[in-house]
């Protein structure tokens, strides 16, 4: 055996180990930059210089069939001037359909949510999801035992206050007997003291040897204890009055406390009724937001916090359609739809724009409406999408056939002839900031440069100006806005 084998064999295990011991750190940091380089890598490939111009958006009349512009030179129809014109005479009369969106329905105007109006405990549920209701029936119940207790505290307070003001009360009347008494006494004692003084009068007139002196002195005094006796008594009645006086006001004042115990009755009656809640309409459930055991607590950050259940009416439903901007210049109240769903593909319902929301998504580029469905069937049920076509006014003119509105006046897209290549193509600056190709559908009209495009292209893109030959997707892109 040779010293090169000996050597080999004297290895150990472990050090053989060892030597491939840097494979892992190696392929960890490789498969980092692997990653770094499929995120990152087109941000660190140097970006193409371009020239970018807009898409242009140009109102339209849709009275020419093939969807190019009425002639006016800047591509617009006077459709301000035939809006105010025939404004007085249009009505719901279904016209041409214009455009078709998506959305969803709703309930109309919004959804109804139920709340607890005490803070409780869920006790009871006795409705479920989907379920029909009627206006008064039973929704849930809170423990209602603490509402008990305070109510008949509450009566039990009553009760004990009536008994008072009554007790209290019994006073009045023993000082107006007391009073009744002292006139009585008053009228003795005056008969009393005119006995007295006449009687003086009588020994005063005498001769002064006909009776004795101390008689006379004795009459005299009998007169003043007589007059102090009526002084005596009538000194009573005042008194007797304020009490009478004091007992009345005190009475107010009990009263007037009984009122305030009665109203916490009220309160506490309404506490308990209000454990028990009802439905405040037709409808069906939407939503169960409880169950037993579960809290609802008013005033609380969750603005669900104390809702028990929603509710919809099932004969009021609307659709919300997000309408694109390009499309929305067509959008007026009042306009005529017809609905799909896929639930029902072959059911059309009718209905009609009844709101246009006041803010564009800018997110989605579009605008929302409001379109109120006619007898809608008693499965829709809310969140379900739906198809919406839209269809333009039509004016009624006496003397002449019906033509249409100036509603049905459209958004339409021109994109610069420059920037088209192979009859129908372009590149897009993406969102990315990136290049994009794109295949258009043109249509026949022309303006100054432009090219009317009817499918392909979103208001507000920018689109590449030659040179771009050397353009590949996804390029990363350092755009230079011009004008033509």
């Amino acid at each position: 055996m040779s010293l090169k084998q000996l050597s080999h064999l004297s290895q150990t295990p472990q050090e053989r180990h060892r030597s491939y011991a840097w494979l892992l750190p190696a392929g960890l940091m490789l498969g980092f930059v692997l990653i770094f380089a499929l995120i990152f890598g087109q941000r660190l490939m140097p970006a193409t210089e371009v020239q970018v111009a807009p898409v242009i958006t140009l109102r339209f009349s849709s009275e020419t069939s093939d969807g190019t512009s009425d002639g006016t030179s800047d591509g617009t129809s006077e459709v301000p001037e035939a809006k105010h014109s025939e404004e007085a005479n249009k009505v719901t009369v279904r016209g041409d359909l214009i455009f078709q969106a998506s959305g969803w329905v709703e309930p109309d105007p919004y959804i109804t949510y139920v709340p607890a109006l005490v803070n409780g405990v869920v006790d009871t549920v006795h409705v479920l999801e989907g379920q029909r209701v009627k206006k008064g029936d039973l929704l849930a119940t809170l423990v209602d035992d603490d509402a008990r207790f305070h109510l008949q505290q509450a009566a039990q307070k009553i009760t004990s206050l009536e008994a008072q003001i009554e007790a209290h009360c019994v006073g009045a009347e023993i000082a107006q007997a007391e009073i009744d008494a002292a006139l009585k006494k008053i009228e003795a004692f005056k008969a009393l003291q005119a006995d007295a003084e006449d009687n003086l009068t009588r020994l005063e007139k005498l001769p002064f040897e006909a009776i004795p002196e101390q008689q006379v002195v004795q009459a005299r005094l009998a007169a003043i204890r007589q007059k102090a006796l009526v002084a005596e008594a009538q000194a009573v009645i005042p008194q007797l009055k304020a009490k009478i006086r004091q007992i009345g006001l005190e009475r107010k004042a009990m009263e007037s406390r009984l009122e305030e115990l009665k109203v916490e009755r009220d309160q506490s009656q309404l506490a308990l009724d209000r454990t028990r809640i009802q439905s405040p309409m037709d409808g069906v459930v939407l939503r169960l937001f409880v169950a037993p055991g579960k809290k609802r607590m008013l005033n609380m950050d969750d603005a669900d916090s104390a809702v028990i259940v929603s509710l919809f009416d099932p004969v009021k439903l609307q659709a919300r359609i997000d309408v694109p901007l390009n499309e929305a210049a067509a959008l007026d109240l009042g306009q005529s739809v017809e609905l799909s769903s896929d639930l029902l593909p072959d059911v059309v319902f009718k209905g009609k724009v009844t709101r246009i929301n006041g803010q564009a998504d800018i997110q989605r580029n579009t605008l929302q409406a409001k379109v109120e469905i006619e007898n809608p069937d008693q499965r829709l049920r809310p969140e379900m999408l739906v198809r919406a076509k839209f269809f333009a006014f039509r004016s009624n003119h006496s003397g002449s056939t019906s033509v249409e509105s100036a509603s049905s006046s459209r958004l339409a897209l021109y994109v610069p002839e420059l920037a088209i290549y192979d009859s129908n193509q372009v590149w897009v600056v993406s969102q990315e900031q990136s290049a994009e190709p794109r295949t258009l559908r043109l249509g026949t009209d022309k303006k100054d440069g432009y090219l009317r495009v009817l499918d392909g292209l979103k208001s507000g893109e920018w689109v590449i100006l030659p040179p771009f030959d050397q353009l590949e997707s996804g390029d990363r892109l350092q755009t230079e806005k011009v004008s033509l």
